[in-house]
């Protein structure tokens, strides 16, 4: 017959002491081996905005009301526009020579959003792309097409202005991911680990 381990006072609280070391250095290990990770994968994104404003030529109030309701339904159809094949090829014309090169006409329209306020005949223009600079021509060079391509689509022959222009004293930055995010989720895992590690040890050795 098998001899029970007898657990004194004094070895019950080496096994909390070890315990307590596992579960420690495992944690410290998820929370530095996730930031170390984070701090290798991240990347900065620049956020730069330019805008448009469609502007109704009719004078008469009455045939105005309609039009500027017309154009209103148009917003949604419009942002579609800006952002398409089409709208992209006129952009990259407005590009310096240097950033032609650099993106394709896909790459552009994945670099671009548009946006349109509810009851607003302007349309937000956001580049967002790893350079400050890239950001800021794309999204002005996407305003310079819109100048050409919407009035073609306007139910009313409404030309196009640029409102504003991006620059680079506007532009956003956003690093990602966030290292400090990381380290806390990586420091919950090893927590977890070491929890499971050393709980299971200690259920082997009273075995």
């Amino acid at each position: 017959m098998a001899k029970s381990k007898k657990i004194t006072i004094g070895n019950f609280n080496q096994i909390i002491i070890r315990n307590i070391v596992i579960i420690l250095v495992l944690t410290l290990i998820g929370a530095l081996s996730a930031g170390l990770y984070a701090r290798h994968k991240r990347i900065t994104f620049f956020t730069a905005e330019s805008s448009v404003i469609l502007n109704i030529k009719v004078t008469q109030t009455d045939y105005k009301n309609a039009a500027m309701m017309a154009e209103k339904g148009m917003m949604h159809s419009y942002e579609e526009i800006l952002n398409n094949q089409e709208t992209m090829k006129k952009a990259k014309k407005y590009l310096p020579a240097n950033l032609r090169k650099n993106y394709s006409d896909g790459q552009l329209a994945s670099a671009v959003s548009i946006n349109s306020a509810p009851d607003s005949l302007v349309l937000k223009i956001t580049a967002r792309t790893t350079q400050e600079n890239d950001s800021v021509k794309i999204a002005n060079a996407v305003a310079e097409a819109a100048q050409t391509q919407l009035p073609k689509y306007s139910p009313n022959n409404s030309n196009v202005r640029i409102l504003t222009r991006a620059t680079r004293d506007n532009v956003s930055a956003k690093t990602t991911p966030s290292v400090k995010k990381y380290v806390v989720l990586g420091a919950a895992l090893g927590l977890l680990v070491g929890m499971i590690f050393s709980f299971s040890i200690t259920t082997w050795k009273s075995i």
